[in-house]
């Protein structure tokens, strides 16, 4: 069998892919202790024990770095979050766990998302506005939370109000305690989601409705 028609291909995918995670991971650590500003490719190399050319080979620059690094992110919290969510039965018990699950993830995530919230701050695009700050963006992200919330409504488990507007007030609490957890040392997030959790169970019943 020829090299060509073999399985390397595919290994080589795997080795470049595990190669771009460390070099996120390490843009990751770097950013977390100095900040997006003083976070060059030079110092991410070094902290990935690699050279800097190893970096350009991968990404096509800072910009294209610091993109794949809130998009791996993303990635992953969709990975954690979308199991839990869809295994809940019923549209009060999925709004329960995409609260939980968001919010564990945060949890188990701090170092990361401090660097992701350094890149959304930072980051610009050819026409220097912020590059993840668009409407679309956000629409994208709620747009599940705003199903559940309409299909409450529809089979009666939720009162009456704007799911676009509640949607985006989970959201400001979920992403409030993301600021919250990286800036307080004492923050303690699983009494946060308790009570996050009981403000929107309650903000989200039918009026008298008490099961």
């Amino acid at each position: 069998m020829r090299p060509e028609n073999s399985t390397s291909g595919q290994r080589r995918s795997f080795i470049e892919e595990a190669r771009r995670r460390q070099i996120i991971a390490s843009a990751v650590e770097v950013i977390s202790e100095v900040g997006y500003a003083n976070a060059s490719l030079a110092r991410i190399a070094e902290r990935a024990g690699i050279s800097k050319g190893v970096i350009s080979y991968h990404f096509e620059g800072k910009d294209d770095l610091m993109t794949q690094l809130v998009v791996q992110l993303y990635v992953s919290a969709a990975e954690y979050i979308a199991p839990r969510v869809g295994a809940a039965a019923g549209p009060r018990a999925s709004l329960l766990a995409y609260l939980e699950s968001n919010l564990g993830f945060i949890d188990a995530n701090t170092t990361y998302v401090a660097a992701l919230v350094e890149v959304v701050t930072n980051l610009r695009d050819a026409d220097g506005n912020p590059k993840f700050a668009s409407a679309d963006g956000e629409r994208d992200i709620i747009a599940p939370l705003v199903d559940i919330l309409t299909e409450g409504q529809r089979t009666g488990e939720f009162g009456e109000f704007d799911p676009l507007l509640m949607a985006k007030s989970i959201r400001d609490a979920i992403d409030g305690a993301a600021g919250r957890a990286v800036r307080e040392q004492d923050f303690v997030m699983d009494a946060y989601a308790a009570h996050v959790c009981r403000l929107f169970d309650t903000a989200t019943r039918k009026a008298g409705k008490d099961d």
